[in-house]
């Protein structure tokens, strides 16, 4: 039984260690460092995107500006040549006339795209704007968050040390077999170690044979639950 004590007494410090690894990794600090971390993940590929967006926009507002100043000239050598003192026939008069129209008409229908376009351009810089402020504003935010973490991780890491040396110091005292055979256990399950509570097996509270209750009291070898794997203890047999 003195072994099982032995090997309780390092569970006792395995189980304490496997705590702060666990508290390590759920910390409220290190969630909201991967919480903002995933924002600026996500906003960064927004702005790659929407960058792009916005180059498309110029471009097709400078093609635009282009068709826009195309027709503003032909207007402006219609009007040239209306008003110059060349004689021009009726029918020519006319035609100009017409394109007239049609070139009026034209741009006004270009003015109203680009302005619409103009503004739609605006309005998505100023998202951009807002959205690179605001991944400044997280990355402010991260850095201070990782301070606290990285203190918090430090601590934890410290602690850890300790505890490591006094495990594997109670480690040299557990027979190389029995401490194979409570890592393999504990790779499935944990805790390792289970104590009898009445007759039933603490760990998968699945009730055992009287024979089985009666070997782990008598505590002259190693016994496992049937059910669970676990290896068995009498509470009352080993010391607090």
């Amino acid at each position: 039984m003195e072994r099982l004590g032995t090997l309780w007494k390092y569970q006792e410090i395995d189980l304490l260690m496997d705590q702060h690894i666990l508290d390590k990794k759920n910390s409220d600090s290190r969630k909201k460092l991967l919480k903002i971390r995933n924002y600026l993940v996500r906003q960064e590929e927004n702005l790659i995107s929407m960058d792009k967006d916005a180059s498309q926009r110029n471009n097709l507002l400078g093609k635009l500006y282009e068709e826009y100043n195309g027709i503003s000239g032909r207007i402006h050598t219609q009007i040239e040549k209306m008003e110059s003192d060349e004689i021009i026939s009726m029918e020519e008069l006319e035609q100009l006339t017409k394109e007239g129209l049609i070139l009026k008409d034209l741009i006004r229908r270009k003015e109203e795209e680009l302005k619409r376009l103009s503004k739609d351009l605006d309005n998505f810089k100023k998202r951009i704007n807002n959205i690179r402020q605001k991944v400044s504003e997280a990355k402010k935010e991260y850095i201070e968050v990782k301070k606290v973490y990285d203190a918090e991780v430090a601590a934890i890491n410290k602690e850890l040390a300790i505890l490591k040396k006094q495990r594997d110091a109670v480690a040299q005292n557990i027979d190389k077999a029995l401490m194979a055979k409570y890592k393999n256990i504990k790779a499935s399950r944990t805790p390792v170690i289970s104590p009898l509570t009445g007759n039933q097996c603490g760990g998968c509270f699945m009730s055992l044979a009287s024979l089985v209750v009666q070997r782990v009291k008598d505590g002259k070898r190693i016994v496992e639950c049937e059910n669970c794997g676990r290896i068995l203890y009498d509470k009352e047999s080993i010391p607090s």
